[in-house]
Formats: structure tokens, sequence, C-alpha cells
């Protein structure tokens, strides 16, 4: 895929519906990588730099996502590290996961609609 994103690992069958760049807004840090649209989870993966520092992926099932949404920004100073400057985009399951990625309103739609249609063929 390149030298900075690595391909993804998808179970057998699973395929990649859309990826995007974005940002995993952690409480204190934003982590670079990739999201990614399967058939069977929205799923986010560091660039090869952040895999250094052990943060590992996260994938989200299709089944267990309740709400996909947008934030608004936070205005404080404090917020800059964590991408809270910006609208971001919101998943969630048993917990809340946040993207700072390109678009969130339009990103959100498409993984809405993702939703609405699952399950069934990519």
């Amino acid at each position: 895929m390149g030298l900075i994103n690595l391909e993804p690992t998808l179970h057998e069958g699973e395929r990649v519906r859309w990826r995007r760049p974005a940002a995993l807004s952690l409480e204190d840090r934003m982590v670079a990588g990739l999201l990614l649209l399967t058939s069977e989870a929205v799923l986010f993966m560091p660039n090869r730099f952040n895999r250094r520092r052990d943060i590992v992926s996260t994938r989200v099932p299709l089944e267990r996502i309740a709400e996909v949404d947008t934030v608004a920004a936070v205005l404080s100073l404090a917020s800059k590290r964590n991408g809270a400057m910006r609208r971001r985009l919101r998943v969630r399951a048993d917990e809340s996961h946040l993207f700072v990625i390109n678009h969130p309103e339009r990103v959100a739609e498409e993984l809405r609609a993702a939703l609405r249609g699952w399950p069934g063929p990519a």
C-alpha cells in the first residue's frame, strides 16, 4: 500500500469498501493512520510510525455500531493536541471513537448509509 500506511489484515471474504486518511483522537494526542469501511467493520489502522509506539488497530464490527455522527469543535487551548479544535467524526459502539477526518459530515453520512444496508453485499 505504501511506505507509511500498511495493508489491513482482513477476515476471509471481508472486502474494503472505502479508505480515508484520518487520525484517531485520544485524550491527550492524535494518532495518524487510515480509517477503513469494510464489509464487516469500521477499522482504524495507525501508520507505521505510530505502530512502533505500541498503538494497535481499532476494529468496530458493523453490528455493534449504535450511532455515527459528528462532534463540534472544542474551543480551548487544552484541546489542540487531540484534534478537538476541528469537528470530528464519532463512531459510537460500546465506547465512542473520535476521528479527525476531512469532511466529517459527508463521511458520517456514508457510514450511516452503509449501516442501513448492513448486512449486504458491498
